[in-house]
Protein backbone atom coordinates (compact mmCIF):
# COMPACT_ATOMS: atom_id res chain seq x y z
CA UNK A 1 0.00 0.00 0.00
CA UNK A 2 1.29 3.37 -0.93
CA UNK A 3 2.25 5.94 1.68
CA UNK A 4 -0.70 8.43 2.09
CA UNK A 5 1.78 11.26 2.55
CA UNK A 6 3.21 10.62 -0.90
CA UNK A 7 -0.27 10.92 -2.39
CA UNK A 8 -0.61 14.47 -1.06
CA UNK A 9 2.86 15.57 -2.25
CA UNK A 10 1.81 16.47 -5.87
CA UNK A 11 -1.12 18.41 -4.45
CA UNK A 12 1.19 20.40 -2.18
CA UNK A 13 3.64 21.09 -5.04
CA UNK A 14 0.83 22.26 -7.33
CA UNK A 15 -0.57 24.48 -4.58
CA UNK A 16 2.80 26.11 -3.98
CA UNK A 17 3.29 26.56 -7.73
CA UNK A 18 -0.04 28.37 -7.90
CA UNK A 19 0.88 30.54 -4.92
CA UNK A 20 4.21 31.80 -6.13
CA UNK A 21 5.08 34.82 -8.23
CA UNK A 22 8.26 36.21 -9.77
CA UNK A 23 9.48 39.78 -9.87
CA UNK A 24 11.50 40.54 -13.05
CA UNK A 25 14.97 42.03 -12.97
CA UNK A 26 14.77 45.83 -13.02
CA UNK A 27 11.50 45.78 -11.10
CA UNK A 28 10.31 45.67 -7.50
CA UNK A 29 7.17 44.08 -6.15
CA UNK A 30 4.45 45.78 -4.08
CA UNK A 31 3.08 43.38 -1.46
CA UNK A 32 -0.66 43.62 -0.90
CA UNK A 33 -3.09 41.56 1.19
CA UNK A 34 -5.53 39.70 -1.05
CA UNK A 35 -8.37 40.06 1.46
CA UNK A 36 -7.89 43.44 3.15
CA UNK A 37 -6.01 45.28 0.38
CA UNK A 38 -3.36 46.41 2.87
CA UNK A 39 -0.16 47.65 1.15
CA UNK A 40 3.08 46.64 2.84
CA UNK A 41 5.87 49.21 3.09
CA UNK A 42 8.50 46.58 2.31
CA UNK A 43 9.36 45.68 -1.28
CA UNK A 44 9.59 42.32 -2.99
CA UNK A 45 13.00 42.08 -4.63
CA UNK A 46 13.55 40.49 -8.06
CA UNK A 47 13.14 36.71 -7.98
CA UNK A 48 10.52 34.11 -6.95
CA UNK A 49 8.30 34.66 -3.91
CA UNK A 50 5.68 32.50 -2.19
CA UNK A 51 2.35 34.30 -2.22
CA UNK A 52 -0.36 32.83 -0.02
CA UNK A 53 -2.65 35.51 1.37
CA UNK A 54 -0.47 38.23 -0.13
CA UNK A 55 -0.11 39.16 -3.79
CA UNK A 56 2.65 41.02 -5.60
CA UNK A 57 2.32 43.86 -8.10
CA UNK A 58 5.56 44.12 -10.11
CA UNK A 59 6.62 47.70 -10.91
CA UNK A 60 9.36 48.58 -13.37
CA UNK A 61 12.00 50.90 -11.86
CA UNK A 62 14.10 51.36 -15.01
CA UNK A 63 13.72 54.27 -17.39
CA UNK A 64 10.19 55.19 -18.50
CA UNK A 65 9.06 57.87 -20.95
CA UNK A 66 6.30 60.39 -20.27
CA UNK A 67 5.31 62.53 -23.28
CA UNK A 68 2.88 65.44 -23.30
CA UNK A 69 1.94 67.00 -26.64
CA UNK A 70 0.14 70.09 -27.90
CA UNK A 71 0.45 72.22 -24.76
CA UNK A 72 -0.35 75.94 -24.97
CA UNK A 73 1.51 77.69 -22.13
CA UNK A 74 1.71 81.51 -21.92
CA UNK A 75 4.90 83.54 -21.75
CA UNK A 76 5.74 86.40 -19.36
CA UNK A 77 3.63 88.80 -21.48
CA UNK A 78 0.65 86.45 -21.68
CA UNK A 79 1.37 85.39 -25.28
CA UNK A 80 0.08 81.86 -25.80
CA UNK A 81 2.31 79.31 -27.51
CA UNK A 82 0.89 77.50 -30.50
CA UNK A 83 2.00 74.00 -29.46
CA UNK A 84 4.69 72.60 -27.16
CA UNK A 85 5.73 68.95 -26.79
CA UNK A 86 7.81 67.82 -23.82
CA UNK A 87 9.33 64.38 -23.29
CA UNK A 88 10.43 63.36 -19.78
CA UNK A 89 12.56 60.27 -19.14
CA UNK A 90 12.33 59.07 -15.54
CA UNK A 91 13.17 56.09 -13.36
CA UNK A 92 11.96 55.12 -9.87
CA UNK A 93 13.65 54.81 -6.47
CA UNK A 94 12.82 51.15 -5.59
CA UNK A 95 12.25 51.45 -1.82
CA UNK A 96 9.85 54.39 -2.28
CA UNK A 97 7.56 52.64 -4.76
CA UNK A 98 5.29 50.94 -2.15
CA UNK A 99 5.08 54.15 -0.07
CA UNK A 100 4.09 56.17 -3.13
CA UNK A 101 1.53 53.57 -4.18
CA UNK A 102 0.03 53.44 -0.67
CA UNK A 103 -0.68 57.17 -0.83
CA UNK A 104 -1.69 57.64 -4.47
CA UNK A 105 -2.84 54.24 -5.83
CA UNK A 106 -1.45 55.43 -9.15
CA UNK A 107 -0.33 52.43 -11.18
CA UNK A 108 -0.66 51.79 -14.89
CA UNK A 109 1.01 50.09 -17.85
CA UNK A 110 3.98 51.75 -19.49
CA UNK A 111 3.19 52.75 -23.09
CA UNK A 112 3.86 49.97 -25.63
CA UNK A 113 5.08 47.50 -22.94
CA UNK A 114 3.75 44.92 -20.50
CA UNK A 115 5.44 46.60 -17.53
CA UNK A 116 3.72 48.49 -14.73
CA UNK A 117 4.87 51.89 -13.53
CA UNK A 118 3.58 54.29 -10.89
CA UNK A 119 2.70 57.96 -11.25
CA UNK A 120 2.86 58.17 -15.04
CA UNK A 121 -0.69 59.52 -15.36
CA UNK A 122 -0.03 62.18 -12.72
CA UNK A 123 3.11 63.30 -14.58
CA UNK A 124 1.34 63.58 -17.92
CA UNK A 125 -1.86 65.22 -16.71
CA UNK A 126 -0.60 67.45 -13.92
CA UNK A 127 3.08 67.79 -13.06
CA UNK A 128 4.54 68.22 -16.55
CA UNK A 129 1.93 70.77 -17.79
CA UNK A 130 2.45 72.71 -14.55
CA UNK A 131 6.24 72.74 -14.96
CA UNK A 132 5.97 73.80 -18.62
CA UNK A 133 3.68 76.72 -17.74
CA UNK A 134 5.97 77.95 -14.93
CA UNK A 135 9.06 77.66 -17.15
CA UNK A 136 7.33 79.44 -20.06
CA UNK A 137 6.06 82.40 -18.08
CA UNK A 138 9.62 83.14 -16.98
CA UNK A 139 10.72 83.98 -20.53
CA UNK A 140 9.62 85.04 -24.02
CA UNK A 141 8.99 82.92 -27.14
CA UNK A 142 11.97 84.46 -28.92
CA UNK A 143 14.31 83.68 -26.05
CA UNK A 144 12.90 80.16 -25.60
CA UNK A 145 13.27 79.38 -29.31
CA UNK A 146 16.89 80.54 -29.22
CA UNK A 147 17.72 78.60 -26.02
CA UNK A 148 15.67 75.38 -25.99
CA UNK A 149 18.27 73.59 -23.84
CA UNK A 150 17.91 76.22 -21.13
CA UNK A 151 14.12 75.99 -21.41
CA UNK A 152 14.23 72.19 -20.98
CA UNK A 153 16.57 72.57 -17.98
CA UNK A 154 14.13 75.01 -16.36
CA UNK A 155 11.22 72.59 -16.91
CA UNK A 156 13.26 69.81 -15.27
CA UNK A 157 14.08 72.02 -12.27
CA UNK A 158 10.47 73.11 -11.77
CA UNK A 159 9.23 69.53 -12.22
CA UNK A 160 11.55 68.23 -9.49
CA UNK A 161 10.46 70.99 -7.13
CA UNK A 162 6.81 70.23 -7.83
CA UNK A 163 7.20 66.50 -7.17
CA UNK A 164 9.12 67.03 -3.94
CA UNK A 165 6.41 69.42 -2.74
CA UNK A 166 3.53 67.11 -3.67
CA UNK A 167 5.10 63.98 -2.20
CA UNK A 168 7.60 64.93 0.53
CA UNK A 169 9.80 62.01 1.67
CA UNK A 170 8.08 59.53 -0.68
CA UNK A 171 8.77 61.16 -4.07
CA UNK A 172 9.99 58.13 -6.08
CA UNK A 173 10.94 59.93 -9.27
CA UNK A 174 14.42 60.35 -10.68
CA UNK A 175 14.06 62.73 -13.64
CA UNK A 176 16.80 61.58 -16.02
CA UNK A 177 16.16 64.02 -18.86
CA UNK A 178 13.72 66.57 -20.28
CA UNK A 179 13.62 67.43 -23.97
CA UNK A 180 11.46 69.78 -26.05
CA UNK A 181 11.23 68.17 -29.52
CA UNK A 182 8.41 70.48 -30.71
CA UNK A 183 8.01 74.19 -30.06
CA UNK A 184 5.71 76.14 -32.40
CA UNK A 185 5.63 79.90 -32.01
CA UNK A 186 2.47 81.99 -32.48
CA UNK A 187 2.20 83.29 -36.06
CA UNK A 188 2.74 86.93 -35.05
CA UNK A 189 5.85 86.03 -33.05
CA UNK A 190 7.11 83.75 -35.83
CA UNK A 191 6.97 86.66 -38.28
CA UNK A 192 8.98 88.77 -35.87
CA UNK A 193 11.54 85.99 -35.44
CA UNK A 194 11.82 85.53 -39.23
CA UNK A 195 12.22 89.27 -39.78
CA UNK A 196 14.88 89.43 -37.08
CA UNK A 197 16.66 86.42 -38.57
CA UNK A 198 16.62 88.06 -42.01
CA UNK A 199 17.91 91.33 -40.58
CA UNK A 200 20.62 89.46 -38.68
CA UNK A 201 21.68 87.60 -41.84
CA UNK A 202 21.90 90.88 -43.77
CA UNK A 203 23.87 92.45 -40.93
CA UNK A 204 26.31 89.54 -40.94
CA UNK A 205 26.75 89.94 -44.71
CA UNK A 206 27.53 93.65 -44.29
CA UNK A 207 30.01 92.87 -41.52
CA UNK A 208 31.70 90.26 -43.70
CA UNK A 209 31.99 92.79 -46.55
CA UNK A 210 33.48 95.33 -44.17
CA UNK A 211 36.05 92.79 -43.02
CA UNK A 212 37.02 92.10 -46.63
CA UNK A 213 37.46 95.83 -47.30
CA UNK A 214 39.63 96.24 -44.23
CA UNK A 215 41.74 93.27 -45.26
CA UNK A 216 42.14 94.70 -48.76
CA UNK A 217 43.27 98.05 -47.34
CA UNK A 218 45.78 96.33 -45.08
CA UNK A 219 47.08 94.32 -48.05
CA UNK A 220 47.41 97.44 -50.22
CA UNK A 221 49.28 99.22 -47.43
CA UNK A 222 51.56 96.23 -47.00
CA UNK A 223 52.24 96.03 -50.73
CA UNK A 224 53.00 99.77 -50.88
CA UNK A 225 55.38 99.39 -47.98
CA UNK A 226 57.16 96.49 -49.66
CA UNK A 227 57.40 98.41 -52.94
CA UNK A 228 58.74 101.50 -51.16
CA UNK A 229 61.41 99.44 -49.40
CA UNK A 230 62.38 97.76 -52.68
CA UNK A 231 62.60 101.15 -54.44
CA UNK A 232 64.81 102.57 -51.67
CA UNK A 233 67.13 99.54 -51.79
CA UNK A 234 67.35 99.77 -55.60
CA UNK A 235 68.20 103.49 -55.44
CA UNK A 236 70.92 102.85 -52.90
CA UNK A 237 72.43 100.03 -54.92
CA UNK A 238 72.31 101.78 -58.33
CA UNK A 239 73.05 105.36 -57.34
CA UNK A 240 69.91 106.47 -59.18
CA UNK A 241 67.20 108.54 -57.57
CA UNK A 242 63.85 106.89 -56.87
CA UNK A 243 62.27 109.14 -59.55
CA UNK A 244 64.81 107.94 -62.13
CA UNK A 245 64.15 104.30 -61.25
CA UNK A 246 60.39 104.79 -61.58
CA UNK A 247 60.87 106.48 -64.97
CA UNK A 248 63.15 103.66 -66.05
CA UNK A 249 60.53 101.04 -65.02
CA UNK A 250 57.92 102.91 -67.06
CA UNK A 251 60.29 102.99 -70.04
CA UNK A 252 60.83 99.24 -69.73
CA UNK A 253 57.11 98.70 -69.72
CA UNK A 254 56.70 100.81 -72.87
CA UNK A 255 59.52 98.89 -74.50
CA UNK A 256 57.86 95.57 -73.66
CA UNK A 257 54.57 96.78 -75.14
CA UNK A 258 56.21 98.01 -78.33
CA UNK A 259 58.29 94.86 -78.63
CA UNK A 260 55.19 92.74 -78.56
CA UNK A 261 53.34 94.88 -81.18
CA UNK A 262 53.91 94.98 -84.95
CA UNK A 263 55.97 97.81 -86.49
CA UNK A 264 59.32 99.40 -85.78
CA UNK A 265 60.86 99.06 -82.34
CA UNK A 266 62.63 101.96 -80.64
CA UNK A 267 65.13 100.94 -77.97
CA UNK A 268 64.89 102.99 -74.83
CA UNK A 269 68.16 103.67 -73.03
CA UNK A 270 68.34 105.22 -69.56
CA UNK A 271 71.52 106.87 -68.35
CA UNK A 272 72.50 108.11 -64.95
CA UNK A 273 72.64 111.71 -66.21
Amino acid sequence: MKNPRLLFLPVIVLSLAGCSQSVPTGSVGIWHNRFTGYINKAIAHPGFHITLIHGIIPVDTTQTMAEVQNMHPRDEHGVQMKAVTVVVQYSLIPNRVPLFYRETKQIQKEPHTDYNTVGLRMLERSAIPYAVQIATEQSTPQNIAAHLDTYAHTIKKVLNQRLHKLYPKIDPYVINSVTVPTFDLPLSVQKQVNAKAGFQAELETIKAAEVVQVQKKKLATLQASVQADALANAAKASGLTPGQIVAWEKARALYALSHGASGPVNRVVMTKN
